[in-house]
């Protein structure tokens, strides 16, 4: 099957459109990508994309679309042993190799053992158990798995059922699973790879249960890759998306391990069942793994929401549907994104993209910082660091996969295509919003430490200073709500608008207010579960704050001068405007301060004209996130703009088009089943004859 020759060009071309899109730039694309994706990223993906591109028989996707679960699985183990064999010839980092993974969207079997097995390795062994484990791990001779989400427990880690009981007679661990709602469930990397599980169970010595800790229990042989006895393992079957991985279910009938396979950089126990920890250990440092995997989320949704984005505005930019509907005159039909619903739909999504790149550098900076503390037996900020790890991790994985779901939509008819390049990777991305803590459980632990520290502020203790208790401070004199309203509620929304400084003073006032009426209402016996729904929009609130703090303190960094700052400030007051629109009743429904209607009114006028403002830059925006052709994977998103010419050649690639096997399968099928329908009447009345 071949496309017929001589079709007539079309007469509004989507290459030129699109080039015609990128004219209008009112800054230089390179200075901005310099800008807003942090140097080492922009390093990393340049040299990981050079060595893909060089080694196509490997690395090629443009086939996945077609490619059943075995299939796809055996093509990301191809993949991943090539990766582990660049590693290992000095040509690519284990960081890196997380890096070929987000660029090929092919998140295979090999990857838990890096995002999470060595990790927590790294952080939760002795030295003396780093010699035993971690080496064997890095050099890839044990292939390791994070086992601890059970198929009766998720969220609520502290109910986990699986056990790790000393025996002081052999001295060593018993690990069970009691029951069938403690089996392991989920666990990337388990299904048919991993050699060896961190299984998070309940440590119990002496009769005494010292809540759950890491265990490293061994499940295959390295030798033959068998279940070893005690263990049954297996994978999970198909999923709505991720079907790369190999997910899996684990079950331990009273499996021994060394007394040794316990982590115990925080916790030891001795030979004959002493139980000892550090000094000035928070019991929460063995979380340390999951706010490490939630800052990773964190870093990751800006690069995949980047991708979802620029498919979608670039296609909505050369799509033309109607005449004369756009409030702007063309000739002929007029470009999708002129229409006022598409830009609602599209340019915030833009707005939030630059401010999770901005707040993704700065959460890394403020890790980092944690857990430099945390190494010198300083404790103090790692609950504040929790929380914000919880209320990004939920306002990232929110955005960026309603995002990617929004941005399918704006597409039309074609975004159900897979080859629009957003379906396979909507279901591969999906699990960001639930894994590593429910978005909506993750609320609860951010709105618990917000709660925690107005309560200290009442009480007046002594609180720490941090990003949180320095708004509520600000806000909340003695813990209570201002008597008078500040002059910025007050302000006209244009001069809101105009006000970085005002703008953050409002958000943060905003999540202060919702905090202290909160406090109050649990105060005179609301109940923990009466005040989830409210926790959420606090959670919401506080991140709202959090994110367009690191947005404007990212923007600071410029020169005065600069040329990247008009629209970068327009795409801050443009993420501020649509805070305050999309969530007017929290403004309306203040004690002190509250919105009238006709200011909620103004700020939808202003961001109606904020959106068709920016929407003249939405394709050198896009283009200045640097998202390659590799990563879009995409016919309609493609950088030269050639959409549908490569969409009709991409569907005659579908084996069923294909000569060499097209013909073959069509022939079985019409002898098979067309045949018979087609043929039953005539046959029918040839039997009469």
């Amino acid at each position: 099957m071949q496309i017929p020759k001589g079709l007539q060009a079309m007469t509004s071309s989507t290459a030129d459109t699109l080039q015609a899109e990128r004219s209008k730039a009112a800054f230089s694309v390179a200075e901005m990508n310099a800008f807003i994706v942090d140097e080492q990223m922009r390093m990393q993906l340049t040299k990981v994309e050079r060595l893909l591109l060089s080694e196509p028989e490997t690395f090629d996707v443009r086939q996945v679309y077609f490619m059943s679960r075995t299939e796809k699985m055996d093509h990301a183990l191809k993949i991943g042993r090539r990766l582990i064999e660049l590693m290992k010839e000095g040509k690519l980092t284990g960081e890196e190799i997380s890096i070929a993974d987000m660029i090929l969207d092919i998140n295979g079997p090999f990857g838990l053992h890096r995002a999470m097995f060595i990790p927590t390795l790294q952080n939760q062994a002795t030295e003396e158990q780093k010699a035993m484990f971690l080496s064997k791990a890095e050099n890839y001779e044990i292939l390791g798995c994070y086992a601890q989400t059970e198929i009766g427990h998720g969220s609520n880690v502290q109910g986990l059922e699986t056990t790790c009981t000393y025996l002081p007679e052999t001295d060593e661990f018993e690990v069970h699973s009691p029951s069938i709602s403690a089996c392991k469930w989920w666990i990337g990397s388990l299904g048919v790879t991993a050699t060896h599980a961190m299984v998070m169970a309940q440590l119990v010595v002496n009769g005494k249960n010292y809540g759950p800790n890491p265990v490293v229990v061994p499940i295959r042989s390295v030798e033959d890759h068998q279940p070893l006895p005690g263990v049954t393992v297996g994978d999970l079957g198909p999923k709505f998306g991720f079907n790369a991985m190999d997910n899996g279910f684990l079950l331990l009938d009273h499996v021994r391990v060394p007394r040794l396979n316990l982590l115990q950089r925080y916790i030891t126990v001795a030979q004959g069942g002493r139980v000892s920890r550090p000094k000035n250990v928070d019991p929460k440092v063995a979380y340390g793994t999951m706010v490490y995997v939630r800052t990773q989320i964190v870093r990751n949704m800006s690069q995949v929401l980047a991708k979802a984005t620029t498919t979608a505005i670039r296609y909505a930019a050369v799509r033309r549907q109607f005449s004369g509907k756009a409030d702007k005159r063309v000739d002929g039909e007029s470009p999708v994104l002129d229409y006022g619903m598409v830009q609602h739909r599209l340019i915030p999504l833009l707005a939030q993209n630059y401010a999770m790149f901005a707040t993704s550098q700065a959460f890394a900076a403020h890790y980092a910082e944690s857990m430099a503390e945390l190494n010198r037996g300083n404790f103090g900020p790692l609950k504040e660091l929790h929380a914000t790890a919880c209320g990004l991790k939920r306002w990232t994985s929110d955005v960026a996969i309603h995002g990617i779901d929004t941005c399918r939509h704006a597409c039309g008819g074609h975004g159900f295509s897979q080859f629009s390049g957003l379906n396979e990777f909507f279901g591969n991305q999906y699990p960001n919003i639930i894994w590593e803590g429910d978005n909506y459980v993750l609320s609860q632990q951010t709105a618990r430490f917000v709660l925690t520290q107005v309560n200290a502020l009442r009480a007046g203790k002594q609180i720490a200073d941090n990003q949180t208790t320095q708004y509520l401070r600000a806000h909340l004199p003695g813990g209570h709500l201002p008597k008078t309203a500040p002059a910025f509620t007050q302000m006209p929304v244009a001069d809101l608008a105009s006000n970085s400084e005002a703008q953050l003073q409002l958000l943060g006032f905003r999540a202060a207010s919702m905090a202290a009426e909160l406090a109050d209402s649990m105060a005179v016996g609301q109940s923990h579960n009466r005040s989830l729904v409210a926790m959420q929009r606090l959670c919401d609130a506080h991140s709202d704050y959090i994110v367009a703090s690191y947005f404007r303190r990212h923007l600071r960094t410029l020169a005065p001068a600069s040329p990247l700052a008009p629209t970068l400030n327009k795409l801050a007051t443009l993420l501020f405007l649509y805070v305050l629109e999309q969530h007017s009743a929290d403004l309306l429904r203040l004690t002190v301060g509250a919105f009238s209607p006709a200011q909620i009114s103004e700020v939808e006028l202003l961001l109606a004209q904020v959106i068709e403002e920016v929407r003249e830059q939405a394709v050198p925006l896009v283009d200045a996130l640097g998202i390659t052709d590799l990563r879009l994977n995409s016919a309609l998103g493609r950088s030269d703009g050639k959409v549908y010419e490569n969409y009709l050649e991409w569907a005659m690639e579908d084996p069923l088009n294909r000569e060499d096997t097209g013909n073959a399968i069509r022939k079985q099928w019409f002898e098979k089943y067309y045949k018979p329908v087609l043929h039953a009447a005539k046959n029918k009345r040839d039997a009469r004859l």
